[in-house]
């Protein structure tokens, strides 16, 4: 497939590692042309995984993958100046950094298990969208799109709009 090129600079993609929604948009975004990708996934092996398929879609991509917690907000700051520092600028970011927690009901669930879901899933998305349009705000437009300076998008699956029956974000 011809690659389109459509995205000139620099992406960013959480929750890239493994065969998930995060994998699969820093692929497309290889795809489509853009060469200059950073990754992140709290897993190293699946990452790495996703970091050979974007350099088998394009061997002459720059690829940056760093293993973290995005709800980590020193890691997401560190994440985020290495980034700078190698591409000197980001023009999309992605979030699809989230995690599931247990099929448990909202009496059942305690506070640390309903923490750790609420940390990743939103405070990790507002880390990271807070660190992007940082540098986002720094950065001239690219000509290609001279009307912005970048674009975050945080992606849900269908567990985004949809609750499980039973489980602790829904009522019992």
């Amino acid at each position: 497939m011809a690659a389109l090129f459509r995205f000139p600079g620099v992406a960013f993609i959480t929750g890239a590692g493994g065969t998930g929604i995060g994998a699969a948009v820093a692929k497309g975004f290889a795809r489509s042309g853009c060469s200059r990708i950073a990754i992140t996934d709290i897993n190293k092996k699946a990452l790495q995984s996703t970091r050979d398929a974007i350099l088998d879609i394009n061997p002459n991509a720059q690829v940056t993958s760093r293993d973290g917690d995005v709800a980590d907000d020193m890691f997401v700051d560190s994440l985020a100046r290495d980034i700078s520092k190698t591409f000197s600028r980001l023009d999309y970011a992605v979030n699809c950094a989230g995690i599931l927690g247990n099929d448990l009901r909202s009496t059942e669930m305690d506070v640390s298990a309903f923490d750790k879901i609420n940390n990743v899933n939103y405070k990790g998305t507002w880390l990271i969208s807070r660190a992007a349009i940082a540098q986002m705000l720094r950065q001239e437009p690219l000509s290609e799109h001279p009307e912005l300076r970048g674009a975050v998008v945080n992606i849900a699956s269908q567990l985004g709009i949809v609750a499980r029956p039973g489980a602790s974000e829904c009522l019992p």
